[in-house]
């Protein structure tokens, strides 16, 4: 195996303050990385420069920036990229997960999956990997920079019961996964993916219920959901092995949809 070195590299994770994003950080500054830490929950920024010694926080910048909106992405990318003269690495990891049925009945009213949630989650878990994959693959084909752009998925991209928008714009990112993958090679930049299983963090624990966070762990053959800290493992896999490309690594537990 050609081990990819992530010692001195400069990479940019966005959602960056959430429970696999500030897992992931902390992996890539223990490796010896330069971070960019980009998401719009400024409160989440705060605390996770505050669980930094004062020595790896010379390795990072943070952005409070909604990578939703191009021109933020566009300024983020070009700060960053001004900075430190190069980026080798992208992780495409925010995302929002507004879940709801498409149409729905209770006490005799009839329910619409809210137009607004549907936006919200595609801008958020889509657009937002596009800006940023964009403007990251033109600095580094300039630079001939041979990187990495890694999105984080999900194994509802398969589909999932309640999950319109998520699942929705989970498959895309697999589709874009590969089609970046096939376009990017040729200046010698990876595109791969990792879909996660039901993970321990606050995202789903905001969305679901005890009972409902019960029934995904038991439907896992782990019978449980995974750590922050195993998901972040699997990304930095994808960095280290320079064969993995254009493939969407599932980290499930066994769990299939």
């Amino acid at each position: 195996m050609i081990y990819v070195d992530l010692k001195n590299k400069r990479v940019i994770v966005t959602g960056g303050a959430g429970g696999i994003g500030s897992a992931t950080v902390h992996a890539l500054l223990e490796a010896g990385a330069t971070v960019g830490v980009v998401d719009n929950n400024e409160e989440k920024l705060n605390t996770l420069e505050d669980t930094l010694s004062d020595t790896l926080k010379d390795q990072i910048v943070f952005y409070s920036v909604d990578i939703g909106q191009f021109e933020a992405a566009e300024r983020t990318v070009r700060d960053f990229f001004d900075r430190f003269q190069s980026i080798d690495g992208l992780i495409n990891n925010a995302g929002v997960l507004r879940d709801g049925p498409l149409i729905s009945i209770f006490g005799g009213q009839l329910k619409k999956y809210p137009l607004k949630d549907w936006h919200e989650t595609i801008n958020s878990n889509l657009h937002g990997y596009f800006y940023f994959a964009r403007e990251v693959a033109e600095k580094m084909v300039l630079e001939r920079t041979r990187g990495v752009i890694i999105n984080v998925s999900s194994v509802s991209a398969a589909g999932n019961k309640g999950q319109t928008a998520y699942a929705a714009s989970k498959a895309a990112v697999n589709a874009l996964t590969v089609s970046w993958a096939q376009e990017l090679a040729m200046f010698g930049i990876r595109v791969a993916g990792l879909a996660p299983g039901m993970t321990d963090t606050p995202m789903p624990r905001i969305s679901m219920n005890e009972q409902q966070l019960n029934q995904w762990a038991r439907r896992t053959p782990m019978k449980r959901m995974a750590t922050s800290q195993e998901i972040a493992e699997g990304i930095l896999f994808i960095f280290h092995n320079e064969f993995f490309c254009g493939r969407v690594l599932a980290l499930d537990g066994g769990l299939r949809m």
